[in-house]
């Protein structure tokens, strides 16, 4: 009989263990419904008519004593219980007799329970017994078992066994299944081969272990080669069905570790070998890092010919979902040491968020900050949040093996807007010597550095908001790389990012008024708060001093610079709004008003005095429209304008010139909330808050239209109550409008009521989740840290 004490398994892993190990016992399908503190029902299901409800109580440290103050709590829950058929208590804690009798006397007072519906450790030993089906889907249950673990190793069907032991001993536990280990294991039972590739620090190795288990324990012998494939061919057995483990076969760093000894040759040659087995017999399983297999693809004639047979499946944390990040992050403090009263605190103060949602996140990251941070919450957050903000030590090992193309390639597209550029342009940047070269290596980076658009213009795009932080903290951590950056840009939108990130872009001085202030304070604030576009957010967390003194020591050249690249583009956008495609007119934006926006601030401080007549001159061009040439964005007009406000050379007329350029596209409630929430018009002049009424009015009447006859009642009544609001700074006369526009919106409700009933009703198919049910979960699981 099987001996696990079930101690590698989280109280989620120790659930999902019990309800497939009753569903196989009952014979029913037994309905899980999440961890979660005081909920009273973790599993149920119905027996012959009757409610059963199944509770679990996984505890490693309480023990017995841990269980009978539980199951104390657990009794007053019940006080009211109705139609409850029967109870079963499942356990991880060792049983016996008279215990049982003792915890069936608690519960027999408000429960129908029975001492062998009282299951402990034993007892779930003797069911996987006889549901031996159930044993080989949980695998984790096997590095918990002193007899599984001797089963490995006398076997005979695990070579190198201590050292697999080893990894599998101190990380198994960790684990999570999620789709990528069913995928791998579909890929091998097609292929016979996987390559198991993604970024550093996502969990590569530990899935090919987990493969592993599972093909062990259905009779596989498990080859794992540590240095040379050529140990596969000696130890290939045609009577035995095996398979074949290669952890970084290419390397961890670089193909030049192992192609000097023909390893490519002999790698292609085995993956052969392997494909062309009989099926079921044979099979492969390699890990490595994406950048280092494409590397590998360019330069090795044998492996880019193999790569039929080396069927890659990737691994990658943007395919995680929340719950599964958050399962990563619970596994490793429900197994660390961190203490109770710690342990509670950060679940009171959901302190676990900022890790799930950081953009950063990584299972590796996890698994070094709480190996040796793990004795207290405070110095464990502090390290976490470090981790996170400055990934290097993830990044750092492939960056310095990429070739000097390869950096310029990540150079230019750090220096850019998050969204990416075209692939024409990015050549173009990088100016490669050689084509090929250029090409060879953004293959290499591809996948694991960046990402490329499959649309007819390519987008090229930093694959990982961590990307960008690492190569920001490599800039600034260098003068030479700072100023080599600085030296080559050729684009105006690396001229406005550069500006961005250093903080140049800001106006510093302090000898304006207070109201005149005001506007640009509102601008930042907004700009906090809302989703605007992505080429105005700067990541946060990065201190980027290099940047900013290579530019301030090179503002002579980067303004020249700047001035011929605005030029450029604003010669483009013209060129291509005047051009007509299909008969018609691209309407692009003016993107004059955003660049000089950003730029202004810096000329003017470290601009010649011609750079500063430049300067204003385009500014004030952008107060007359040009004929058969489109307006800028609301928004971006909304911003010159506060930055002219704060601007020496800024005045109350040209500023009020450029707003009313605004309105031209006065249509779009975020940009409405975006100008009045930045300007009061009740501090513009007469003529001008003239102008801004009647484009408010000719907007609220749109809304009014719309919304009269859209059927999202609550919408409407919220966009009903954000006109009124701003028609309040007009003292605007839509009281009629809006007393029509709200009982349109009630008329709606009354519909939506009557479908609500139907979707409610025993017909009604409609299922489904949202994000603030998911945040709940993620709630419930890490409560149950502080069960015990």
């Amino acid at each position: 009989m099987p001996e696990y004490d079930f101690s590698t398994l989280s109280p989620v892993d120790f659930e999902a263990l019990t309800a497939d190990v009753l569903n196989a016992e009952l014979a029913v399908h037994v309905e899980s419904f999440g961890p979660g503190r005081d909920k009273g029902v973790d599993l149920r299901c119905a027996v012959a008519g009757a409610d059963v409800v199944i509770q679990c109580k996984h505890y490693l440290r309480g023990g017995r004593s841990a269980l009978r103050r539980s199951v104390q709590k657990e009794m007053h829950k019940w006080k009211s219980a109705r139609q409850v058929g029967r109870y079963i208590l499942v356990t991880s804690a060792s049983m016996t007799v008279e215990f049982k009798e003792e915890l069936a006397g608690i519960l027999r007072q408000h429960l129908p329970v029975s001492t062998a519906d009282i299951l402990g450790r034993e007892d779930l030993n003797a069911l996987l017994l006889r549901h031996a089906q159930v044993e080989l889907r949980h695998f984790k249950l096997w590095t918990s078992s002193a007899a599984v673990l001797s089963r490995i190793v006398h076997s005979g069907l695990w070579h190198r066994t201590e050292e697999l032991l080893e990894s599998i001993e101190s990380r198994a536990k960790f684990y999570v299944s999620t789709d990528h280990f069913t995928r791998t294991v579909q890929v091998l039972e097609e292929h016979n081969l996987c390559v198991v590739t993604g970024p550093p620090g996502v969990g590569k190795s530990i899935l090919a272990e987990m493969v592993l288990l599972a093909h062990w324990k259905e009779g596989w012998q498990v080859i794992q080669i540590s240095e040379d494939v050529k140990e596969g061919f000696d130890l290939w057995n045609p009577r035995q069905p095996q398979i074949f483990y290669y952890d970084d076969f290419l390397g961890q760093t670089d193909l030049a570790e192992t192609t000097g000894k023909n390893e490519d040759h002999r790698i292609a040659q085995f993956a052969e070998k392997v494909r062309r087995a009989t099926p079921g017999t044979k099979r492969f399983i390699l890990t490595t890092r994406e950048q280092i297999f494409r590397n590998a693809q360019e330069r090795s004639d044998r492996i880019r010919r193999a790569g039929a047979s080396l069927v890659p499946s990737e691994v990658r944390v943007e395919h995680y979902s929340d719950y599964t990040k958050a399962l990563i992050f619970y596994n490793h403090v429900y197994f660390s040491d961190l203490p109770p009263a710690d342990r509670k605190a950060l679940v009171d103060a959901r302190a676990y968020s900022d890790v799930i949602g950081h953009t950063n996140y990584s299972p590796r990251i996890l698994e070094q900050t709480l190996r040796y941070h793990s004795h207290s919450l405070d110095a464990l957050l502090s390290s976490l949040r470090s981790s996170l903000d400055d990934p290097s030590e993830l990044w750092e090992s492939s960056y310095n093996h990429l070739s000097s193309v390869g950096r310029s390639i990540l150079a230019v597209l750090v220096t850019h807007p998050p969204r990416g550029i075209d692939e024409k342009s990015l050549r173009k940047c990088v100016q490669a010597q050689e084509p090929h070269t250029y090409i060879q290596a953004l293959k290499v980076v591809e996948g694991t550095w960046l990402t490329i658009s499959n649309e007819s213009l390519r987008r090229v795009a930093l694959a990982n908001p961590s990307c960008r932080d690492f190569l920001l903290h490599k800039i600034n951590g260098s003068p030479a790389m700072a100023d080599a950056v600085v030296a080559d840009v050729r684009d105006i939108r690396q001229s406005l990012m550069l500006l961005r990130y250093s903080g140049l872009d800001a106006y510093r001085k302090s000898n304006r008024d207070e109201r005149a202030t005001k506007a640009l304070d509102n601008l930042k604030y907004k700009r906090l708060l809302g989703e605007v576009h992505d080429v105005m957010k700067v990541p946060s967390g990065v201190v980027n001093g290099g940047l900013r003194e290579a530019l301030i020591e090179n503002s002579v050249d980067f303004i020249g610079k700047i001035r011929q690249l605005y030029g450029e583009q604003t010669s483009a956008w013209q060129a291509a709004v005047r051009k007509k495609r299909n008969g018609y007119r691209v309407a692009t934006a003016d993107p004059r008003p955003e660049m000089l926006s950003t730029i202004m601030h810096f000329i003017s401080e470290y601009g010649t005095s011609d750079d500063i007549s430049w300067c204003r001159s385009e500014v004030e061009g952008q107060v007359s429209a040009e004929i058969g040439l489109p307006a800028g964005t609301v928004e971006s007009y909304v911003t010159l304008a506060a930055n002219v406000q704060v601007h020496p050379f800024g005045s109350e007329a040209l500023v009020q010139g450029i707003l009313k350029r605004s309105f031209e596209e006065f249509y779009d409630a975020s940009d409405v909330e975006l100008f009045f929430d930045v300007f009061d018009p009740r501090e513009f002049d007469e003529e001008m808050r003239g102008v801004a009424y009647a484009a408010f009015m000719e907007f609220a009447d749109g809304e009014y239209q719309h919304w009269s006859t859209e059927r999202d009642y609550q919408e409407s009544r919220n966009a009903a109550d954000f006109v009124e609001s701003i028609a309040e700074k007009f003292d605007a006369p839509v009281q009629g409008m809006l007393e029509r526009w709200r009982r349109s919106a009630d008329e709606h409700e009354v519909d939506e009521e009557v479908s609500r009933r139907f979707a409610e009703s025993p017909d009604s198919w409609n299922t489904g989740g949202n994000a603030a049910a998911d945040g709940r979960r993620i709630a419930d699981l890490f409560s149950t840290l502080i069960e015990e």
